[in-house]
């Protein structure tokens, strides 16, 4: 079940070892995937054991010495975007007089290099110390071999602000502190095409970041919402909330993103210090929500768009569909500036949302059955990352033939088209009698209240879950008989499919751009930002997956 992938490797080490972990993944640029460390010994030129040692070695030299040396080598360092994770223990003897943890955060922040650096309190450095955290190490690992991530850096160990930067230094926009004028498409009530008007945005303020949009696509949850079906929807808007771009400037106390920075708008926050934060497996962050909801910034209670002296309300605390957006700073997530922007925009939704439900919020274990509600980009991404989970039988749902064909391309087993079955048929009782009992997993994608219903009645009796995806309209309630939740089928919801943003969307651009994640595949139209109408005549068609609108 686990073949052996040469050009897949990960390494690790303790002490010694993981000082040798360390400095062969730094001689060895972008051969290993995964690099972790516990307790290593970072900058042995520095200190004793290495004094000692190096000269018995390799001779007198002390340049030659640098080559084995982590912190000297991580000065030098040139090679692909690299991430370490190491763990030290608080109470380890050796700590201040050999290991010295704290030379190799500060030469990786001067890098720019990301390093989940975790100081384990009480801890020494036994194997105690790699017993109680190899779980962990081992999930890190499998998530950056296999690109099925189920790891996240602890709340609170953000990275140096360097990392992804430019290492130039952040530059001084000629537009910061002003107000800029630019081009947005404006829903100025619900049920009505978009208005391409100019607006006004205002400067960040204190813990805001101005951005420059570069691409962002269109998702059914903005159409859902210009339909006038969204609860917390808010006229005159900026809708928009799948996209990319670069920082402009920034407010007061923002010391994370520079000028510069190549960022993603991210709906679901990360502020990493509030309860929900803090909880494992749980990112509905809460240190805007009361902000976002209502389309304005924290700061003030105001939106920073104005359109003839008249405010404009934010949407979902992203509003991406203008040239120059205003954000709260944990409502975005720095990445990678060789990522092209015109593809990884679309993980600020859609298909993140259908892997995270799969892997964070289903955990679908290999060799499990599952059931796909609607193939649209978020039920192909959930075929996607059921593919990757393992997961031996895949029915894919929908009532097109058309994208019935694309869930087979993707990975489907098995297909059902409700409107092909026979007459007393149903789709759920088409997978009961498929599976003998119901699937392991069923995921809804289409928003249907009644199509919910369907997939909870399709999951086995005693263990089946079933997932919600797709967002309902305003005022719709789901229901099913109680028989079948007493019968130990579970539901279950999924926001932004579980992914605590600004740690993790990095990671999933990082599995992106080494071929572990599919982006491309999923956009069948690039159009300019002036023809967004037509893009949504085409979301509402069918006839896109998702279209990237460029600015």
């Amino acid at each position: 079940d686990f073949p052996v992938l040469p050009d897949k490797v990960g390494i690790t080490g303790h002490s010694m070892g993981g000082h040798g972990a360390l400095t062969i993944a730094l001689k060895n640029p972008g051969l290993y995937k995964s690099v972790s460390a516990f307790a290593p010994i970072v900058n042995p030129t520095k200190v004793p054991w290495g004094q000692k040692a190096l000269p018995l070695y390799l001779g007198d030299d002390k340049e030659t010495w640098k080559a084995y040396d982590t912190v000297e080598l991580v000065k030098k360092y040139e090679g692909p975007p690299q991430r370490f994770l190491v763990d030290q223990g608080s109470a380890d003897n050796f700590l201040s007089e050999q290991l010295k943890p704290e030379t190799l955060e500060k030469a990786c922040a001067e890098k720019g290099i990301m390093l989940t650096l975790r100081m384990r309190e009480g801890h020494d450095h036994s194997y105690f110390f790699i017993s109680t955290y190899i779980k962990d190490h081992l999930q890190y690992h499998a998530s950056q071999l296999t690109g099925l991530l189920r790891w996240c850096p602890d709340a609170g160990t953000a990275p140096s602000p360097s990392v992804y930067s430019d290492p130039a230094g952040a530059g001084t926009s000629d537009t910061a502190g002003k107000e800029i004028e630019c081009l947005a498409a404006v829903a100025f009530e619900p049920k009505k095409p978009l208005a391409l008007v100019k607006v006004m945005v205002g400067p960040p303020q204190k813990g805001e970041v101005r951005i420059k949009h570069h691409s962002v696509a269109l998702c059914h949850t903005d159409a859902y919402t210009l339909d006038g079906l969204d609860p917390e929807g808010l006229f005159p808007c900026i809708l928009g909330h799948e996209a990319s771009g670069v920082v402009e400037s920034v407010g007061e106390g923002v010391t994370e993103f520079a000028p510069g920075d190549h960022v993603i708008p991210c709906y679901q926050a990360y502020c990493g210090g509030c309860k929900f934060c803090m909880r494992p497996d749980i990112n509905l962050c809460t240190s805007v929500r009361a902000f976002t909801g209502k389309g304005v910034m924290a700061g003030d209670g105001k939106p920073r768009f104005t359109h003839e002296g008249k405010p404009i309300y934010h949407f979902m605390g992203t509003s991406s569909f203008s040239e120059y957006g205003v954000v709260h700073m944990q409502s975005i997530a720095k990445i990678r500036r060789d990522a092209p922007l015109d593809k990884v925009c679309l993980l600020g939704c859609g298909i993140s949302t259908g892997w995270g439900a799969v892997w964070n919020t289903a955990k679908v274990e290999r060799g499990a059955t599952a059931a796909v509600f609607g193939i649209g980009a978020v039920g192909l991404s959930v075929i996607e990352g059921l593919v990757k989970a393992g997961a031996s039988k895949i029915i894919a749902v929908d009532l097109l033939p058309a994208k019935l064909e694309l869930a087979k391309k993707w990975g489907a087993t098995d297909v059902i088209n409700p409107k092909e079955l026979p007459e007393g048929k149903t789709a759920t009782s088409e997978i009961v009698g498929m599976t003998e009992f119901g699937v392991d997993y069923s995921f809804d994608c289409t928003g249907s209240v009644q199509v919910m219903r369907s997939a909870l009645e399709c999951s086995a009796r005693g263990w089946g879950v079933s997932i919600v995806i797709g967002v309902a309209a305003a005022g719709q309630e789901i229901s099913t008989r109680p028989f079948q939740l007493v019968t130990g089928r579970t539901w279950k919801g999924t926001a932004f499919g579980g992914w605590k943003s600004k740690p993790q969307v990095p990671m999933l651009v990082d599995l992106y751009m080494c071929g572990e994640l599919k982006i491309d595949e999923y956009i069948t139209h690039n159009m300019e930002f002036s023809q967004i109408n037509e893009a949504f005549d085409l979301l509402h068609k069918g006839e896109c997956l998702r279209c990237v609108l460029k600015f």
